[in-house]
């Protein structure tokens, strides 16, 4: 018997779908403004050229539908997959951190860098996080 107060259970397919989701339109997103805006992410950065811009751009946009094809794939599959997404996400965010080190970015650049970074690390941490929660006997 469940109380008033009860909630329901977490529905943590629905959550990774939605994760996946929203990392897939986030790296669509980024990827089409760098292959459409490469000299002015260039500028902005104060690294790189627009050839590397849009080589990233475009693997960005490769990696959101790869994405967003796991989003919609049966939840076995999904959930293997979504860790193998969560290990690109990780290394998004690893190199960001290396470059920032570094000092290859603009002030501006490097702050950009952060914040991307920390939206890419959250959808990490999303997609592991219910991933994990899934029980399959």
């Amino acid at each position: 018997m469940t109380s008033a107060g009860d909630t329901p259970p977490m529905d943590y397919q629905r959550l990774l779908r939605i994760a996946l989701r929203i990392n897939a339109v986030s790296s669509g997103g980024f990827g089409l403004a760098g292959l459409i805006f490469a000299d002015e992410a260039v500028e902005f950065l104060g690294a790189g050229n627009a050839l590397l811009v849009r080589l990233i751009a475009a693997g960005l946009v490769a990696f959101a539908l790869f994405v967003a094809f796991t989003s919609v794939q049966e939840i076995g599959k999904a959930r293997r997959e979504a860790l193998l997404i969560s290990i690109g996400d990780l290394g998004w965010v690893a190199a960001s951190v290396v470059a920032i080190a570094l000092g290859l970015f603009s002030t501006a650049g490097a702050i950009a860098a952060a914040l991307v970074a920390a939206l890419v690390l959250d959808f990490a941490l999303a997609q592991l996080y219910t991933r994990s929660k899934l029980v399959f006997e």
